[in-house]
């Protein structure tokens, strides 16, 4: 599983009920209108295309104190997809979520293959000039297809065609992102993992610490502080209490719990202080190991 699936899963409503009883929502006292609002249905992927897009952002801008950079899970997938694809017996392969779209299986593997290759070289270019381009934004969509079958196990049915309207909306978010917000003193981290926290719960990374902040991103429309949002960064920060940050169990640099709505351009924090002492903390992280341990939910 995963952080985010354990802590969604219908079943674990016991752990639902511990982050709400330990740790209120506090207030955001956040005001913004929607300034870049959804021009597709392709929620998902916009979001986690925009994800890649903000990691490419951060390293540009921040390219001297990035600490540690983890590869894209795109490559994983990657590496994955073209092994299976470049196996396979069969001529033609079923795509989509409900297996909706046939692909000839090698004109689909020389898709792949160019397109990440181009996406490279997409991203090269950007940490050298920092220009945002259309063929830049177009490849993080195809590196947030190669995300879906890395965490899904799904083909996504249009690696041949990337919606306009999803390169556009791409292009608003990163447009709405304040730099000074986002840039470290000391340190960055671009998809941090926790070590044994993250290896606890069968995977998990987060999206970035920066200084002492960690910072979850939302491209949600609404500008509320969901429960399932809180409970991830708060599950972050017990993942890095277990493991510590990236390979350094001796690592523990958060002090503050951050969300980022991106299609409002605003960023929301809170000192972890305010959510509790370092007693309670590790009293919910001990609770947290138990709980997972006994339901055996890696």
């Amino acid at each position: 599983m995963s952080l985010t699936s354990i802590i969604t899963d219908i079943n674990n409503q016991e752990l639902r009920d511990k982050f709400k009883t330990d740790f209120p929502i506090p207030k955001l006292n956040l005001n913004s209108d929607l300034q870049a609002p959804p021009l597709t249905n392709n929620s998902g992927i916009v979001g986690t295309a925009f994800d890649y897009l903000m990691r490419f952002y951060l390293q540009y801008h921040n390219n001297i104190i990035i600490n540690q950079k983890s590869d894209w899970i795109a490559d994983s997938a990657y590496d994955s997809l073209i092994k299976i694809l470049g196996q396979s017996s069969k001529k033609e392969i079923k795509t989509g979520f409900r297996k909706d779209k046939i692909f000839n299986t090698k004109n689909l593997l020389y898709l792949l293959i160019e397109q990440y290759s181009q996406a490279k070289i997409n991203y090269d270019n950007y940490i050298l000039n920092g220009r945002i381009t259309e063929e830049l934004v177009s490849s993080t969509l195809f590196l947030a297809k190669l995300d879906l079958y890395f965490r899904k196990g799904i083909i996504d049915n249009s690696f041949d065609y990337n919606d306009p309207n999803d390169v556009k909306d791409i292009t608003s978010l990163i447009s709405l992102v304040e730099r000074k917000k986002f840039t470290a003193k000391e340190k960055c981290y671009l998809n941090p993992t926790f070590g044994k926290g993250s290896i606890l719960v069968g995977g998990a990374d987060a999206d970035l610490i920066i200084d002492n902040t960690l910072i979850d991103i939302k491209a949600t429309k609404h500008l509320k502080l969901e429960r399932v949002y809180f409970n991830q960064v708060l599950g972050y920060y017990i993942l890095s209490l277990i493991g510590g940050v990236n390979n350094d169990k001796l690592n523990k640099p958060i002090e503050n719990l951050g969300l980022y709505f991106a299609r409002h351009g605003v960023l929301w924090t809170i000192p972890i202080s305010e959510l509790g002492d370092n007693r309670k903390f590790e009293n919910f992280k001990d609770w947290f190991v138990s709980f997972v341990s006994q339901k055996n939910l890696t």
